[in-house]
């Protein structure tokens, strides 16, 4: 099979109404600096998904709308075509939360590309919270096919690495490929020696039904790149930061705080000053040994339209 060089990106927009169409305005910008071929955003209001569309077609087609009984979605814009996409709504959810599903036909193939966000729960006792998370997780790798790319807001506060599920080691199921966190995956082509890796059985996992949608793209466009806007670093400049592995990074992956995307430390939009997570996240379902990962890092910590920092990355498989 052709391998396919991509840059993706997620990033959680933040749907409060303070400063919302300027916020939206200044992640656009920043998103076209990286200029990925995929994004994932979460928690697009229809003020925000209306200035996206003004803003970023041509180049991107956007795809996913906003339910009005739940005021905010999940979106998925792509400079290549979609085929079909589908929702499918999480186990046990209470606020909508769901699975973007996209098939989309690159140059050399095509691939599925999902986004999510995971129910924002935060009990007294943390590990069942994340535990629920885990079972939307779990659900989303079921019905997920191989060679699929899964970005988004886990949700996941606790202290959890080097695996996304706290209550779970690593189990040995060769005949499932298995998801790998992109964030532990050593840059420069360099030996996969530290390369986070889960298996997760789907034997026991009942599949609901989905908010099947016909796949009616928009127009078919040009993909001219779009203007690049100087925001004082080249994401793919020496130094830009973000990859765990790479030299001055600030310490080991699985140091508290490292590679947070949700940081009351950094982001002035965050209440809590103490918490540091690794909220948002890059998967890939694929075969073991067959990723390679380029670049990784945040984006938005300079500019902070969100209280999120976004996660880029330029990805191989």
């Amino acid at each position: 099979m052709v391998s396919s060089l991509l840059t993706v990106m997620t990033w959680n927009m933040w749907f409060d109404k303070k400063n919302r169409a300027q916020r939206t305005e200044t992640l656009l910008n920043e998103v076209r600096c990286y200029d990925p071929d995929i994004l994932a955003l979460q928690e697009v209001v229809q003020e925000s998904l209306e200035i996206i569309i003004a803003k970023m077609r041509p180049t991107y087609y956007v795809i996913g709308t906003i339910s009005p009984d739940i005021g905010y979605d999940t979106i998925i814009l792509s400079k290549f075509p979609p085929i079909e996409w589908d929702r499918y709504y999480l186990p046990k959810t209470k606020m909508g939360r769901n699975l973007l599903l996209v098939t989309l036909q690159t140059p050399s193939r095509q691939i599925t590309v999902g986004t999510f966000h995971l129910e924002s729960i935060f009990l007294p006792k943390t590990k069942l919270a994340e535990e629920f998370k885990e079972t939307q997780l779990k659900y989303i790798y079921a019905i997920s096919p191989i060679n699929s790319i899964l970005m988004g807001d886990t949700n996941l506060v606790i202290n959890n690495d080097p695996y996304p599920f706290p209550s779970s080691e690593s189990p040995k199921c060769p005949n499932n490929p298995p998801i790998i966190d992109v964030y532990y995956v050593p840059p420069n082509d360099e030996p996969n020696a530290t390369l986070d890796m889960i298996d997760l059985g789907a034997e026991d996992i009942e599949l609901q039904e989905s908010d099947v949608h016909s796949a009616s793209p928009p127009d078919v466009h040009s993909a001219s790149p779009p203007d690049v806007h100087n925001l004082g670093v080249c994401p793919f400049s020496k130094g830009a930061g973000g990859s765990p592995f790479s030299k001055g990074a600030g310490g080991s992956p699985f140091s508290k705080g490292a590679g947070a995307t949700y940081c009351g430390r950094t982001n002035k939009h965050v209440k809590n000053k103490s918490i540091q997570s690794r909220l948002d996240r890059i998967y890939v379902k694929i075969k073991r040994n067959s990723l390679k990962v380029h670049f990784y890092g945040l984006t938005g910590t300079f500019t902070q339209p969100s209280d999120h920092f976004g996660v880029f990355a330029q990805i191989e498989f």
